[in-house]
């Protein structure tokens, strides 16, 4: 593991973050608003708390390996 993957994960943890920030503040209240709304007719789909589940997944975990992972491509490209 070089300096150049930790830093590609540090970069991409830092992305995930506001990518997560970003959508719990604009996808989640929508998500909920129409869950909420459609339990009244009994047609609810997935439960918006899985969605984020998944977006959290995403952003905090598979964002940071990839970076971890494209960290030897940036390494090969400044050496």
């Amino acid at each position: 593991m070089s300096f150049y993957s930790l830093v590609g994960a540090l970069i991409f943890l830092a992305i995930g973050l506001v990518e997560l920030a970003v959508l719990n503040r604009t996808l989640y209240p929508a998500l909920r608003w129409r869950y909420e709304k459609a339990k009244v007719t009994q047609e609810q789909g997935i439960d918006p708390n899985r969605i984020m589940t998944l977006v959290r997944i995403q952003s905090l975990v598979i964002l940071p390996l990839l970076g971890l992972f494209l960290g030897r491509q940036i390494e090969a490209i400044f050496e």
